[in-house]
């Protein structure tokens, strides 16, 4: 019986290795086709209306601001934001000009010297100052730029 109990333990762990390799094997075949069985033809969603309008919304241009009037004005001077930049959507049409921030030749936000209801701008020191600014045409495409303006003590 003693040789038995000896000879038991050296027969079961190749046993367990053995079965733990077939059952890895059949299971991978297995899922293989079972895997083929469940492929399906799939729509092709690119040709849809829908998809081409969101296609023509992504790759349309956002809109252009630009600066058209001076650059350069005097301490306590009205700067009319809408005199002095324009924006315009990718057709040509004339969109409206948000101001985002204004910062200071140091970096600091002095938007508290913009009145947004007059949409205009007072700065009472010299120096430069940056307008982020933004606009967005009908298609909710959003368009950002900056630009400097000079404000001098004269």
């Amino acid at each position: 019986m003693k040789k038995v109990f000896e000879a038991v333990p050296d027969m079961v762990l190749p046993a367990v290795v053995f079965l733990a390799i077939v059952s890895i094997l059949v299971g991978a075949a297995l899922f293989g086709k079972i895997g083929k069985r469940m492929e399906s033809e799939g729509e092709d969603f690119t040709r849809m209306p829908d998809s081409q309008a969101v296609q023509d919304l992504c790759e349309r241009k956002s809109p252009l601001i630009q600066c058209i009037g001076k650059k350069r004005w005097a301490a306590g001077e009205k700067i009319a934001v809408a005199k002095i930049f324009a924006a315009a959507d990718a057709e040509g049409n004339k969109v409206d000009v948000m101001v985002l921030d204004i910062t200071d030749q140091d970096g600091f936000s002095v938007i508290e010297s913009y009145q947004k209801d007059t949409g205009q701008a007072v700065f009472s020191r010299r120096g430069v100052y940056t307008f982020s600014l933004a606009a967005m045409d009908g298609q909710r495409k959003r368009g950002t730029g900056k630009f400097a303006v000079l404000v001098d003590g004269k």
